[in-house]
Parts: structure tokens; C-alpha cells; sequence
């Protein structure tokens, strides 16, 4: 049986994110105080306390890599450094907030603008997902690849559903089995265990979002673009990102061929 054997900045950051999962687990369905940041999106005191652990937990070893996160406010020192956590302490505070186990915690090492090391953990139903460059992508302990399935039609789409029904459509998508999840790094983290086909978002998302699911689908596989079909480059002045698609080679192709052209 294949073995996953991690780098000990990785180890590192199972170890935290693990402890950081019990804290989540501590405030899940216990009504945390919550409050609306300038964006328009909610924020926890769980959100706060998770961010909060997981900083002293890795900076304090690593005190010379860069920190980006949704909870801190941004430390353009990052921008000088090789390597960078990339880090969204609780992604779907929304279904957390709601009672529903679909948020995530998601950190990822970013050398040079592209993951080397990423997991995204789902501490509500145990799902350890986690991959590093050139070591494949695990889910529990068990390698994962990315689906096999070559066609839109039927296939198991994880996005917002109204989206594929929008008039503004050159070309009706075809009939697909749709899901969402609140967190999109568990989205990206699904489709790189094969479980889901293929993940789409077409609006906005910022790099602790996605960095780490990035390079699990990438790791089992799979692509990740943007829907220019351009590579995503991590830690840059600017944080967000138009767009994200991530899927098996022949499915990403044909998901770029219809949304390409689009202005976002």
C-alpha cells in the first residue's frame, strides 16, 4: 500500500489544523457571536479564536515565512518573502454558523506563487484531505485521483446551480447532476478525491479559498484555472481571483471552451 510521506513544514501544519478542528468543533452549533465585516460576509468569534491558534501555531515555527489570511489584515511584507501560509481559518462560516457540516479549514504553503503543501479539513465529518508538490493527493491516508468521467452530460458538478440556467448562455449547458457546498475548498477537496467530477465558481474568491484545493486536484491529477484557462499565481499584491475551475483534463477543456470569452 502507498505511503504518504510529508515534509515536516507539512506534519506541521496537520498538527495545527487538527487542533484547530477541535476548537472549531467547540463553537459548532453553540451560536458564537457573529457580526458582518465590510464586505457584506459574516464573521464568528469562531472564526477569530480558529485564526488566532493556527497563526501562533505556525509562525511561531516559522517566523521567517509570510501569513495571508481571511482574519488578519493583509501584511504586504508577505509579497518579500519565498514561502507564505495561506490560510482561511473556518471557509463556510455561513453553514457554520447554520448548523450544516459543510465548512472547512484550509492552509496552504505557497513558495513562489504556486501551493507546495496543502490540506483542507473538514472537521464535522472527519475528511482530512491533503497533498503536497510531487506526492500525490490523500484523503485519510488513502490516495485519491481525480475522476475518470469524460462528459458534461450527467456529470457530478459542484457550483451554484442557477448559474447554468442564466439566459445569457451562447450554448445550453447539458443536463449535469449539480451539488453545492458552502466551502469551496471542501468543493475543490471533493472533486480532487473523485468523488464530484468537477467544480466551477464564477465569481470572486480570494487565494486562502482556493490555494490549497488547488494543488489537491492538481496532485490527484487534475486542472485548475482560471476560465481564461490561465494559471493561478498565488501571493500577489492582489488577492482575488475572477474565477476558478478545477477538474479532470478532458472535462476542464470543455468547460473552458464555453466560459472562456467571459468578462468577469
Amino acid at each position: 500500500m502507498q505511503e504518504f510521506k510529508p515534509s515536516s513544514e507539512h506534519n506541521l501544519v496537520k498538527e495545527s489544523i487538527i487542533k484547530a478542528g477541535k476548537l472549531a468543533l467547540k463553537w459548532f452549533k453553540k451560536d458564537p457571536e457573529q457580526w458582518k465585516k465590510d464586505d457584506g460576509t459574516f464573521v464568528s468569534k469562531a472564526d477569530i479564536e480558529i485564526n488566532d491558534l493556527l497563526n501562533k501555531l505556525l509562525k511561531d515555527k516559522n517566523p521567517e515565512f509570510g501569513w495571508l489570511s481571511e482574519e488578519n489584515e493583509d501584511d504586504k511584507s508577505r509579497l518579500n518573502k519565498k514561502i507564505t501560509f495561506v490560510v482561511d481559518p473556518l471557509d463556510g462560516t455561513q453553514a457554520f454558523l447554520e448548523g450544516k457540516r459543510e465548512f472547512s479549514i484550509s492552509v496552504a504553503i505557497v513558495e513562489n506563487g504556486l501551493p507546495i503543501s496543502g490540506i483542507v479539513f473538514s472537521p464535522s465529518t472527519n475528511e482530512m484531505f491533503e497533498a503536497e508538490k510531487d506526492k500525490g493527493s490523500w484523503k485519510n491516508k488513502k490516495k485519491v485521483l481525480i475522476s475518470k468521467y469524460k462528459k458534461l452530460e450527467e456529470c457530478k458538478m459542484m457550483a451554484f446551480k442557477p448559474m447554468f440556467s442564466h439566459p445569457a448562455w451562447s450554448e445550453p449547458w447539458p443536463k449535469m447532476n449539480i451539488e453545492n457546498r458552502n466551502s469551496i475548498a471542501y468543493r475543490m477537496a471533493l472533486v480532487a478525491s473523485g468523488e464530484f467530477d468537477a467544480m466551477m465558481a464564477l465569481n470572486s474568491k480570494n487565494d486562502w479559498d482556493i490555494a490549497a484545493g488547488d494543488l489537491l486536484i492538481s496532485e490527484s491529477g487534475g486542472n485548475v484555472s482560471l476560465h481564461t484557462n490561465k494559471k493561478i499565481i498565488y501571493n500577489q499584491e492582489n488577492t482575488k481571483k475572477p474565477s476558478v475551475i478545477g477538474s479532470n483534463k478532458i472535462i476542464h477543456e470543455k468547460i473552458i471552451r464555453r466560459v472562456k470569452s467571459l468578462e468577469l
